[in-house]
């Protein structure tokens, strides 16, 4: 069971409204210890006559309760920039994060999905050269996928590729260092794909649209 936030966001949302003056409708969304608190970002959005509609939780592996919000904008509540980095990335929409902790507002930029984008085109161009590949699956409840592991690895065995399945529970970069591949295959957590590897890192769909290309 999540702990829940102390910690409420309505101090910073009175102080930055003026930001979100503009939009008309508003879609929420929090990580699991802030959902206690979207019932009362609700209920300030709406006193200002604005639409809400509460999405709930996401996760890095998992947007869907924000692509399924039609707003204006969707206003995140939590701390971190990868969740609402992704939010930004699926809806193409403007994508607020309300810090309860540090009592900011900030919004992911048009520059930070360029950057994003640059960087998952580099890692898709490297991939394509690549001969071997380790695929990474996690041992962690909720991101053990065995299956989609060894259906890739099928797949590129069928191209001509060697492929090898690497499993644990940390996954980290100096974990995986002494192995030699040339392209690291995630079916985990996403945020896998942005961690110093020294190799490319794509996930599962990318690298099903890299074999399709073969």
């Amino acid at each position: 069971m999540p702990c829940s936030s102390l910690c409420s966001p309505l101090p910073a949302l009175e102080e930055h409204f003026s930001e979100l003056e503009p939009y008309g409708s508003f879609g929420l969304v929090a990580t699991a210890q802030h959902l206690n608190r979207l019932d009362d970002v609700k209920a300030f959005l709406e006193s200002k006559g604005k639409r809400v509609l509460v999405g709930g939780q996401i996760l890095g592996c998992s947007q869907e309760n924000a692509l399924k919000l039609d707003a204006d904008c969707i206003l995140y509540v939590g701390s971190g920039r990868f969740h609402p980095l992704g939010v930004a990335l699926k809806t193409g929409r403007p994508v607020f994060m309300l810090n309860p902790l540090s009592g900011v507002l900030d919004r992911i930029s048009d520059g930070e999905r360029r950057r994003w984008l640059g960087r998952r085109k580099a890692a898709l161009k490297r991939a394509l050269e690549s001969q071997t590949f380790g695929i990474l699956v996690s041992t962690k409840e909720g991101q053990f996928n065995l299956g989609k592991a060894l259906e890739l690895k099928d797949r590129l065995e069928s191209k001509g590729r060697e492929a090898f399945i690497f499993a644990g529970d940390e996954l980290t970069p100096g974990n995986l260092l002494p192995f030699r591949v040339d392209c690291w295959v995630n079916t985990a957590c996403p945020r896998l794909s942005g961690d110093e590897y020294n190799r490319p890192v794509v996930d599962s769909g990318e690298l099903e649209e890299f074999i399709n290309c073969l």
